[in-house]
This record gives structure tokens, sequence and C-alpha cells, in this order.
């Protein structure tokens, strides 16, 4: 494929199958920001009677009728044609059939299948990629020739400090138990602590599931003084980097290498996660809500990490950074 064009504005092409819960099109908007003609593609949305249906769209543009000629223009265009997940092989084909210069970028966000399968996607297209990122939390490990990249939060950071004569709040999704050593977000004891602190008084839960608006949902973080990501894997997602930028402190189970893996978007410095496992989940919560000014350090640290390591526009000169330096790199 084509060399990414060293003019400091770029025609930049995201795509993907699906929103991916607003990934790639917060890529994109962030490189906007910094001057990029940068767009992302969902070729369609969830499931109209989803939870997530129309919740990711904010920052993307999706397939229609309407917007068919558009989209034609913007691959004709790209200097960067940047392909996330699994797409269709029909539309590999259009986009090489109508943009054989640019440079193709495979960027996967997930595993294909879990251990001890692995699938590589992006292997099937036929496309000499001139990179191969993942996301890099706890995916390069399934990725070890990948160069991995952050997930971006969009909201600016924020922090309300617990008040000594606040019950602490923590907001809390309970989850399904799924198939697969990463895949698996739920834990029973994790469960149990949450709901047995609540009946004890101890703390205020406020649950959520799907299918609520991720403004709305954001604005409830900021007003939370704790976010629980799972405890199950070692891993961390999402709603880790969210809590970070509502000021909140974040539980999570997040070892050593997937902490290590995004602390290179950070000059070096580990997240300030809380760390907790089905054993210690009960104590750690309790010591929160036993302890405001401990609750409140907390905040603080993960405030300050959000508002110097995780500025949208910092993290899209990250993949400018990458893009620019693709010739120095093999998958």
């Amino acid at each position: 494929m084509g060399t990414y064009s060293e003019l400091k504005m770029s025609n930049i092409f995201h795509i993907s199958a699906t929103p991916l819960v607003g990934a790639p099109g917060k890529i994109a908007h962030a490189q906007r920001t910094i001057g990029h003609f940068s767009t992302h593609l969902a070729l369609s949305d969830y499931p109209q009677k989803g939870p997530l249906h129309g919740k990711f769209l904010n920052h993307s543009i999706l397939r229609s009728e309407f917007t068919t000629k558009f989209i034609d223009e913007l691959i004709l265009q790209a200097d960067i044609v940047h392909i996330h997940n699994d797409i269709p092989r029909d539309w590999i084909e259009k986009l090489i059939h109508e943009n054989s210069r640019a440079m193709y970028v495979y960027h996967v966000h997930s595993p294909l299948r879990e251990g001890p399968l692995y699938v590589p996607r992006a292997d099937k297209y036929g496309i000499d990629f001139s990179l191969k990122l993942a996301v890099g939390q706890y995916q390069p490990r399934h990725y070890p020739t990948y160069i991995p990249v952050p997930n971006l939060v969009l909201e600016p950071p924020a922090v309300r400090p617990r008040n000594p004569h606040e019950k602490l709040r923590v907001l809390f999704s309970p989850t399904h138990a799924q198939v697969g050593r990463w895949n698996n977000k739920h834990s029973d004891e994790l469960a149990d602590a949450i709901y047995g602190l609540e009946r004890a008084g101890k703390i205020e839960v406020v649950p959520f599931k799907g299918g609520i608006d991720p403004a709305t949902l954001f604005s409830v973080r900021r007003a939370c003084h704790v976010t629980i990501d799972e405890i199950a894997t070692g891993g961390f997602h999402q709603v880790s980097l969210e809590g970070l930028c509502a000021g909140n402190v974040v539980i999570n189970r997040a070892d050593y290498f997937s902490k290590l893996f995004f602390s290179q978007f950070c000059e070096g410095n580990f997240p300030p996660f809380l760390y907790a496992d089905g054993a210690s989940v009960t104590d750690r919560i309790c010591e929160l809500a036993l302890d405001c000014s401990m609750t409140v350090e907390y905040q603080r640290r993960s405030f300050e990490f959000a508002k110097t390591y995780m500025a949208p526009a910092r993290f899209a000169r990250i993949y400018d950074d990458i893009y620019q330096s693709a010739s120095k790199y093999t998958a």
C-alpha cells in the first residue's frame, strides 16, 4: 500500500462494521481537533431493539442512501484508511478498488476468539497493511506483534471531592458471566460485596444497565466517588479510563502488564487504579467508605493523571507519530 502523506493535514478514513461503542469515532474526532480531516464510517448501527442502538454515533457517520456519495468521496481522497476490527470482504474490495494509493492500517479492539485458539482477522483480507495496531490495555497479549494504541475519552477531566459527611457513592453495573478468560467481567464476590455493603448502610450504590446515553452516564459518573470496572481478568476496560476522567476512585484488577501497556502513552506512568480481587474487594470498599481522606486522595490522583496524560489531542498526536513511523515497523 501507499505511504503516509507528510502534509501537516491528512485525510483519514476510519471504517468499522458497527460503532464499536464509539471508539473509532472518538479517534476521528480527536484527529480533527489537531487539524486532520478525519471521518469514521460505521457500516451499520447496533440492532434497533437492543440497548446500544443509537447511543454511539455522535462522532461518526452511518452508511445510508443519503451518505453514499459522500462516503465514496472520502474513500477516494483518503491518505490513510484505518480499518477497525472486522469489516465485510466486499467493503475491503471496494476500498482497494477505489483507493490503492492510501496507507492501510488495521486496528484490533478485541480478540476474535478466546484462547487457546486465536484467529488473526487482518490476515484474511489479503492486504499488506502498513500498520497493525491493538488497543493498549490487555489486547497486546493476544497480538504481540501489533503496536499498542490508546483508547480515548473526549470528556474533559473534572473532580468533585467527597464531602466528609457524604456516604461513599459507587457507580456499579452488574454483568453476566461470559465465556473466555478475557471476555468475562462478572464476579460473584464483587456483586456480593456491593450489595452487602449497601444493605449494611456503608455505601450508596448507583446501579445502571445498558441503554443509558453515554453523555448522561458520564454526568452521573462525575457525581459519584467510585467507578468499579471488573475484578475477574487482570485487564481493564473503557470504564476505567472514564472513571479517571470523572475524578473517581477506579477499582479494578488490572495487573502489572495491563497497566504497563497503557503507561507507554503516559510517559511511563501507571494509571492510579485501586487494585482489588475477589478476596480483597470488600475490604477495599470498606476502607474507602470509612476513610474520606483516602477517597479524596485517590480522586485527586485520578483527576491529575487524566488532566496530565489523557487529553484527546495528546493521544491523537500519538496516532500521528505511529502513522509517520510506519516504515519502521513490521507486524
